[in-house]
């Protein structure tokens, strides 16, 4: 049974976890508290001699593995472990998770093989509808073998693309591409996400990138991750932590309304950790992305879907994930009577001001938020009417640019139907 794990940031021996019965406990080595511009792996955890608890090694450690407890169970399986505890699987899935950490059973040095197997695209097709199938089976290729892991709840996985073929990476060769098939219960789910991703970046807010792309007859979101850097002309990992780990939360309170934090826990993380500039910064772009989801109908930004980015002597807020809108997987009928009414109950991620749905957010929500993050008097307010009046020709542009079978799916033709009822109602709120 492993008894230790070693824990590498950005391919340096930094800490190492201890496990004493149920009890994990985490400590830096002196040599790196000693070093020049430590980066910290989590602002929970700061680069100290003293060593940390259970609470708050468990906490962030949960946030690198999926969150459903079926996906857990199902790769501690496969791996052949006794239980599927965090640090039993991190044990064995650790070496690859999202960002720059390694984890390593201790005194086992950190894999110098590197390779890429190039995949056709029936093999990635079948990938994709093995998710479609069962997604609680989205296990990389000798995932086990690999130590990959990713965390949240919607199957994914992931490849590192060269020029134009895709390739499994295996050793120290990073992944580049995240693929989302979408999410189960909701057909088209993987479309809508690359329209609102699209969106957001046509509007100017800093999202990460993405295509649909076709493989074997399946469509597929590819997301192309943010955690990397080109290394002169190699491919290399960036450190993050979701807001999430940033805040000590578990990651089934990732909610605000299962007790997760609200927008002004993630400001004062902001505060607390980032240079008054960035600080600044990522303030008004968090409050700007709320009134974004307010107009669009993105109910899903919780806090592990907002993440810092650690570099030697600065963090940063990282660009924005996971957007998506729920508003067209209402009832078809209710979507084509364009009345607002309809969209009243749908919930946001955050309350403002007490409110918390699309029905009771208003111009007081938006000012409430001004405030909080230090912007001037309506310059939320001209935000939200600029946003209104360019989001339907943004959604327009970006579905005319989906493959002509893909605009006749249910999702996607009554997307700017939903969207276009809820900008009604922002502007009518506005005046």
């Amino acid at each position: 049974m492993t008894r230790a794990l070693d824990v590498y940031l950005y391919e340096a021996l930094v800490a190492t976890i201890t496990r004493r019965g149920e009890n994990l406990q985490l400590r830096y080595l002196p040599e790196y508290v000693e070093s020049d511009s430590p980066v910290p792996i989590s602002v929970t955890l700061p680069v100290v001699t003293t060593p940390f608890g259970n609470l708050d090694t468990k906490r962030f450690l949960d946030n690198l593995l999926p969150d459903r407890a079926d996906v857990r169970s199902r790769w501690a399986r496969e791996a052949k472990l006794a239980s599927d505890s965090t640090f039993d699987l991190l044990s064995v899935y650790g070496a690859d998770v999202a960002g720059a950490l390694e984890f390593h059973p201790v005194g086992t040095p950190p894999r110098q093989e590197e390779d890429l197997t190039p995949l056709t695209a029936k093999e990635i097709g079948d990938r994709i509808r093995q998710i479609r199938r069962d997604d609680s089976d989205w296990l990389q290729h000798h995932a086990a073998a690999e130590g990959f892991s990713l965390g949240g709840a919607q199957g994914k996985f992931a490849l590192a693309l060269r020029g134009d073929q895709w390739f499994e990476p295996s050793g120290r060769k990073p992944s580049t591409h995240i693929f989302k098939p979408g999410i189960q219960p909701l057909p088209g789910s993987d479309i809508t996400e690359h329209i609102t991703l699209q969106v957001a970046r046509l509007l100017e807010i800093d999202a990460a990138a993405s295509v649909i792309a076709e493989f074997d007859g399946e469509h597929v979101l590819v997301v192309e991750r943010f955690d990397r850097f080109d290394a002169n002309g190699a491919v290399g990992r960036l450190h993050q932590e979701d807001l999430a780990q940033a805040t000590g939360t578990s990651h089934i309170q990732k909610y605000e309304s299962d007790g997760g934090p609200g927008y002004r826990e993630i400001f004062t993380v902001f505060d607390r950790n980032l240079s008054a500039a960035d600080a600044k910064t990522a303030k008004e772009r968090v409050a700007k992305l709320l009134i974004f989801s307010w107009i669009i109908g993105h109910n899903d930004g919780h806090s592990k879907n907002y993440s810092l980015t650690h570099v030697p002597g600065r963090s940063v807020l990282a660009p924005f994930y996971d957007l998506n809108s729920s508003l067209p997987f209402n009832q078809r009928e209710q979507i084509l009577s364009h009345d607002p009414i309809v969209f009243n109950n749908v919930e946001l991620a955050f309350a403002v001001n007490g409110a918390n749905t699309l029905g009771t957010f208003d111009v007081d929500s938006i000012r409430c938020l001004e405030a909080d993050a230090g912007l001037p008097e309506k310059h939320l307010h001209g935000y939200a009417v600029q946003v209104a009046a360019k989001l339907q020709p943004a959604v327009a542009a970006v579905i005319e640019q989906l493959p002509d079978r893909l605009k006749e799916l249910p999702a996607v033709t009554l997307y700017p139907h939903a969207t276009y009822t809820q900008t009604r109602r922002v502007i009518d709120a506005l005046a």
